[in-house]
């Protein structure tokens, strides 16, 4: 069982989403934009994270899931390395809408993640 729902938004249509279904575990919605940081505040469940346009690297996968890790580590989602977290993302991120990778994977990190990620 999955121990957090990480979702990637610039609007945070797709954390709203999520949290109208009342999950079990806790959203942890990622954004470069602070209005919407604090408007996912107000949602059910979500654990919203402000992170500054240039810190995430959106041309590349990889390191996105390696920062969306280190936050929910560091927010206390996730306790032990074989935690898994579902991450859902749109790509080309920025574009509204547009929530079209779903991915399971540990919180270890890159060392225990599959090639393909």
């Amino acid at each position: 069982n999955a121990k957090a729902i990480i979702s990637f938004t610039c609007g945070g249509t797709t954390a709203q989403k999520a949290s109208k279904k009342r999950p079990d575990v806790p959203i942890l919605a990622i954004s470069p934009l602070l209005t919407t940081s604090r408007q996912l505040s107000l949602s059910w469940g979500v654990y919203p994270e402000y992170v500054e346009e240039g810190v995430l690297d959106t041309d590349n996968f990889r390191s996105m899931l390696r920062e969306a890790c280190g936050i929910a580590i560091k927010k206390g989602l996730v306790s032990d390395a074989n935690d898994l977290l579902v991450v859902t993302a749109g790509f080309p991120f920025g574009t509204p809408g547009a929530a079209n990778i779903v991915r399971v994977i540990p919180a270890a990190g890159p060392t225990y993640w599959d090639s393909s990620l």
